[in-house]
Formats: C-alpha cells, structure tokens, sequence
C-alpha cells in the first residue's frame, strides 16, 4: 500500500480558505491526539485507500444536503483487502516546516501554478502533526497503481466518452477504491481515438462542462473542461495526463 494519498487541490484549498476564515476552531480527536494548539487546520482521516479532508472551523461547514463539506482524495486499492481501522492526523495551515514553507501558502500556490493534485504522505505515526513538508503539489496524478501491476487486456466504456468502446490494459486485482472503478491505461492510438470522438457533432446537443474535452500537447494528453461565461466558452485545463515507461496513457484513472 502506498503512503501517498491524492487530492484534487481545487477541493482541499476551500476548506483550508474555511478553517483561516472562521473566528474559532474545534477541538478534534487529530489535534487532541498531535498534543497541538488550537489553530486554523486541516484534519485528515485516513482509512485504508481513501482518505477525508476536513476544516476545523467553527461554524462547520455544511454541504446543502446538511452533510459536513469534506474533502475526498485517495489511491488504488487491492480488491477484497479488508477494511482498515481509521487514522487521524492534523494539518496545521499557519506554522512553517523546517524550510520555511506553510501548508496555506503551497495550496494557493497550486492554484496559482495548475498544480491541480495534492499528495499527502502518510509515512508517519498517526496522531503526528503533518505540515508543508509532508506534502507535494504536482500537476497530473501519478501512483496510479502498484509498481509492478500486472496489465490485463479488456474492453471497457465509460458515459463520459459518449459510450464508445476502446481496447485497454487494467490492472488486474486492483480498483480505483470504494466505487469499484477499474484502473485503465491506454494505447496513444487509442486516446487519440477518443479525444476525435469527444469532439464530436454530437458535442452540440450537450451541455457546457457535462463531458470533458481531449487534446495533445506534444506528448501530454490535457484533459480540458468547457465553462460557459456570459455567453461565451472558456476552456480550462481539468487534467494532464503523461505516457509511462510503456508509452501508454492512464486516461481518467
């Protein structure tokens, strides 16, 4: 099992923004357990491959569902592995690691440089204080599965390519965690394949941002999301996504 967990940076830095907002902040069982002072943090909740993110800003943030606004990041996982029991760690924003560097200030930097993945490294006791040096920013995903996967070939779908087929390689014995969702990674012929398929006049009947947009820029296949804004379409980078070692592309893993 990997150490890393992954986090998309565009869910953690709202409930880091929260967490700096609020006027007080609750006492957690991660704080408790660090022995830290009452401070603007991030708690994270560690079980198995998935992991939660949480403010700890008083007043709570609800979803408008009611639901406390969490967010999700996690890895691969072995399927039927057995459940884990819970982790905590505590993710104060404000104090500097030993370079100087503070968790809020590398957050708004990978907004500020389309670092859109936060990983976390996990290899510490838990009840431990995880600060900036503790995490990386990076602009694709990358411990997409075990180093030595064995691939297998099979044909898959998915709705947001509009239902086509495509012949791919999964890692066999292993999912993408609690949704069961099949790791995938493909040939560059294959990816081109769909980028012309998700370009296509059906697009027209859609609507902005339902389905992504696939494009080449050299080797990097960029996953694009079409935004619609005063009657115009803006395109922002979603995703990167580069060739392994095999020359094969994780698309949407």
């Amino acid at each position: 099992m990997s150490n890393r967990l992954w986090f998309r940076v565009e869910d953690v830095l709202p409930m880091a923004e929260h967490a700096l907002a609020c006027p007080t902040h609750r006492l957690t069982k991660a704080q408790g357990t660090a022995g830290e002072h009452n401070t603007p943090a991030l708690t994270l909740r560690r079980a198995g491959s998935e992991g939660q993110l949480r403010s700890n800003g008083v007043p709570v943030w609800h979803t408008t569902h009611g639901a406390e606004q969490v967010a999700y990041g996690g890895l691969w996982r072995l399927v039927g592995a057995t459940t884990e029991p819970d982790h905590h760690w505590y993710l104060p924003l404000r104090p500097a690691d030993p370079d100087g560097r503070r968790l809020i200030d590398v957050l708004r930097a990978g907004r500020a440089l389309d670092h859109n993945w936060l990983a976390i490294d996990t290899d510490t006791l838990p009840g431990c204080t995880l600060d900036a040096s503790h995490v990386q920013l990076s602009d694709h995903r990358a411990d997409i599965a075990p180093p030595h996967v064995r691939w297998r070939p099979i044909m898959v779908t998915s709705p947001k390519t509009g239902d086509g087929d495509y012949p791919a390689l999964i890692a066999d014995g292993y999912d993408a965690g609690e949704d069961g969702y099949l790791i995938c990674r493909f040939h560059p012929h294959t990816v081109r394949q769909m980028a012309a398929d998700l370009a296509g006049p059906w697009r027209a009947g859609t609507m902005p941002g339902e389905y992504p947009l696939l494009r080449f820029d050299g080797t990097t296949a960029v996953l694009l999301e079409d935004t619609e804004i005063d009657d115009d379409i803006r395109l922002d980078v979603d995703d990167r996504c580069y060739p392994d070692r095999d020359g094969y592309y994780s698309i949407g893993a």
